[in-house]
């Protein structure tokens, strides 16, 4: 008998669910798909999510929830209180996604108390990061706290290598820099299909600029808050968290906006995302000892070629020969078939959810 898995995905800006049906040989087929605005996540939020997809044919038997902390937990697993527990005390280390993910995973179980209720990490697809990327140069007794690097948007960059490999099997053995930009932007090097480096660390707030947060910084800038700003630890991550990045310097986070505007504050906005993002992309070839694929993702990284367009002019020396043309209509291959593949992915993040029970039920 078919049984029917809903996907549900708390991301930065918005709330995504997709359902599948399930056949005996584990073969989904999806049945529908929806988005909102993300908002704090309660029985009337996921009700609007339900309402914005077709009527189910049934209550789901499996729904599977995005969690972008897994801490040392490897692949996705079935929840339980336990599992519940520990998620729990790693929200700190992703305040603007944990603690909301976990808030609709309670609302979910209580409105179908009789479905089997999984999670997947963001951080899984990371276990197999270099040991020189892992361990943070801090005292011992700190790395044993856990305090290391884990990266993120692993369900993103799972989802862009199998497009690739769909297209070119060669990538599965290549070495892929790959970069997801969106409402938290992140780049990753993969070798062999493993990842071994990524820019974002212990927390989501690491890494490169995003639209509204500050990315790395000075651990002094955040000592000298602590004592000089008359702000707590919780004003200083919320001003980093909501107020840094392209916002903090253009006054808004917009992408979309920051483009059409040609005012100074804009202009440096964009220059130092730009900048930093292509410094990130040659860090992270420069871990795995140089670049066979370059892939772009998420809702700036795919749908902004003006972005992607400047981002080459930067790396020209890595020997990127973009299409321009191609690049600005959007397309799956964005180079002309010369040097480095050039990628524009659109993910499938509750996809990849739904794969991710596959090891479980």
């Amino acid at each position: 008998m078919d049984r029917s898995l809903l996907a549900l995905n708390v991301g930065s800006t918005t709330l995504k669910a997709a359902i599948y049906d399930l056949d005996a040989t584990h073969t989904l087929v999806e049945y529908a798909r929806a988005e909102i605005k993300r908002e704090t996540p309660s029985e009337d939020s996921l009700a609007a999510l339900l309402e914005a997809l077709p009527p189910p044919r049934r209550v789901p038997d499996l729904v599977i929830h995005r969690i972008v902390h897994g801490g040392t937990h490897g692949q996705g697993r079935e929840l339980d209180d336990t599992l519940l527990a520990e998620l729990d005390n790693l929200s700190p280390l992703a305040p603007l996604h944990q603690p909301i993910a976990l808030e609709l995973l309670r609302v979910a179980r209580a409105r179908w108390p009789d479905a089997r209720h999984g999670v997947a990490f963001d951080t899984s697809f990371h276990a197999s990061l270099a040991p020189w990327s892992r361990r943070l140069s801090i005292p011992a007794e700190w790395d044993a706290m856990g305090i290391r690097r884990y990266g993120f948007h692993g369900l993103a960059f799972t989802s862009a290598l199998r497009t690739l490999a769909g297209h070119d099997l060669r990538t599965r053995q290549g070495r892929v820099v790959l970069a997801h930009l969106g409402g938290g932007c992140s780049v990753c090097a993969v070798e062999n299909g493993l990842s071994r480096d990524t820019t974002m660390a212990l927390t989501p707030l690491g890494g490169i600029p995003g639209p509204t947060r500050s990315g790395d910084l000075d651990p002094g800038v955040l000592l000298y808050l602590l004592r000089h700003s008359g702000l707590d630890a919780d004003a200083i991550e919320y001003r980093l968290s909501h107020h840094g990045g392209l916002a903090a310097i253009a006054g808004h986070g917009d992408m979309r906006l920051l483009i059409e505007d040609d005012g100074p504050a804009a202009r440096l906005a964009l220059e130092v995302f730009v900048v930093r993002i292509a410094q990130a992309i040659a860090a992270m070839a420069t871990g795995i000892g140089g670049l066979d694929h370059l892939v772009f993702s998420g809702g700036i990284g795919h749908r902004a070629p003006v972005v992607r367009e400047r981002i080459f002019a930067r790396l020209a020396w890595l020997g990127l020969i973009p299409d321009t043309d191609r690049n600005n209509a959007g397309a799956l291959r964005i180079d002309r078939g010369m040097g480095p593949g050039i990628w524009n992915v659109q993910v499938d993040e509750e996809r990849e959810l739904a794969e991710s029970a596959m090891s479980w039920i």
